[in-house]
């Protein structure tokens, strides 16, 4: 093995393990939350939905803080935007185009804890056919993201990396959402027992790539390089990290960017996705992001039910990136 085989290796073995304590320590404030709402010391549902709604508010106010107090991320988004919303355009769409194909294949079997939570929420919520009543939802999400950016760009640098507190912010969100998730009644083990549940992340997964196969006449790139960029599946730290380290700092850039604004947009498209005839769309959008930051969203838009499919298939996407980009930029 020479030594930048060893060293690609290495950074994806890390990579593996990495992602893995990260599903644990996510899969632990979870945890925590159901603990303690199961020993009754969590406030009342009421209040937990309501510290729900302010704290994703926080989360994406601090990301667009985040990005706007960045030049390096500003000047990225600049040079290549066009590729990074054509690629997460392409992958998104790719998603729900393949979950749509199984969902009509399988006549209704896919995915039904999210259906499921999808009538339950609607029972408890007055539903609307408006446009506004529709587009409100992404719209305040938006709104909250631009109005952190315009702040992040205005201030000078922090003296500290700001994605401590959207770290910290988001482990706070998955713990209100354990509490609301054992206070919800709803069965883990029978949720997670339908096989099923798989179809969901394979769909996406599958999607995304053949989505990302559009970048190749679009801009001229190889099929492994196309690949690479879309098997990100919006983990966008990891993804551009992996594809700079195998020697394409360019591309490595836009994986960044293009799975950055996947991320973005999946959480713009929640709402509207939640409250088609196949609300699972909302899951399959936000990508590896079903597991972390896209969740309390899903959670919010589909109900408490919908929170263990969510998660197995953020966390199985999630495991997918540092394979399946290693493997592809080697084509």
């Amino acid at each position: 093995m020479t030594a930048t085989s060893f060293s690609l290796y290495s950074t994806r073995r890390k990579a593996v393990i990495a992602g893995m304590l990260d599903i644990l320590i996510l899969l632990g404030f979870m945890v925590a939350g159901a603990l303690v709402a199961g020993l009754k010391q969590a406030p009342k549902q009421a209040s937990v939905e309501r510290l729900l709604v302010v704290a994703l508010w926080l989360l994406l106010f601090s990301m667009g803080f985040r990005i706007g107090n960045d030049p390096q991320i500003l000047s990225s988004i600049g040079r290549i935007g066009l590729l990074g919303l054509v690629s997460a355009l392409a992958t998104i769409t790719g998603s729900c185009v393949l979950v749509l194909a199984a969902e009509l294949v399988l006549h209704g079997k896919l995915g039904t804890n999210a259906k499921a939570s999808g009538e339950q929420h609607t029972q408890r919520t007055v539903v609307t056919h408006s446009l506004w009543e529709r587009v409100k939802a992404p719209v305040r999400l938006l709104a909250i993201v631009a109005l952190g950016l315009v702040i992040g760009a205005l201030l000078p640098r922090l003296g500290f990396d700001p994605g401590i507190i959207t770290t910290w912010t988001l482990y706070f969100l998955l713990f209100l959402i354990g509490m609301q998730f054992r206070q919800s009644g709803i069965a883990l083990g029978k949720a997670l027992a339908n096989p099923s549940i798989l179809i969901l992340p394979v769909a996406t997964a599958v999607g995304s790539m053949l989505g990302g196969i559009l970048l190749m006449p679009l801009f001229s790139l190889t099929p492994g390089k196309a690949l690479a960029v879309a098997s990100g599946f919006g983990w966008y730290s990891l993804s551009g990290v992996l594809i700079a380290n195998m020697g394409d700092p360019a591309l490595g850039t836009a994986a960044f960017v293009a799975n950055m604004l996947r991320e973005s947009l999946g959480l713009l498209l929640i709402p509207l996705l939640g409250k088609s005839r196949v609300p699972q769309l909302a899951i399959s959008a936000a990508g590896a992001t079903a597991m972390d930051v896209s969740l309390p969203l899903i959670e919010q838009t589909l109900g408490p039910a919908a929170i263990p499919e969510s998660f197995f298939s953020g966390a199985v996407l999630s495991l997918l990136v540092p394979v399946l980009v290693p493997f592809f930029m080697r084509l």
